[in-house]
């Protein structure tokens, strides 16, 4: 049985390939690999989940030095999120996803 978080990411990326397919949107050239386009928030909530678990507000906000409360109204729309928020959130992702890599090992 999936937990709440696992069923939260799971909807955020519902219409994404889990298996690590490339993600075509209209309207891009084929064979252009580009992530899919997704707001500020639709981007940032998951990353946020997937890096620190289902209460994670706290522990993103103080990565990325503000306070929690700013965090949440990014997430809650009341306010715009920075685009050097979102950079970081795809760094930090990145870099996971890199060190969980390394660990166990890329399947070819």
């Amino acid at each position: 049985m999936q937990g709440e978080s696992e069923r939260r990411v799971a909807r955020a990326g519902r219409g994404h390939p889990a298996d690590g397919t490339d993600v075509r949107l209209p309207g891009r050239p084929d064979g252009e690999r580009r992530p899919p386009i997704l707001s500020a928030v639709a981007e940032v909530r998951p990353i946020g989940e997937l890096l620190y678990g289902r209460r994670f507000t706290r522990e993103l906000a103080e990565d990325l030095g503000k306070d929690p409360r700013q965090l949440r109204r990014w997430l809650s729309g009341e306010a715009a999120v920075p685009e050097r928020a979102v950079r970081w959130a795809r760094e930090a992702a990145r870099r996971r996803a890199r060190e969980i890599l390394a660990l166990v090992g890329a399947e070819a």
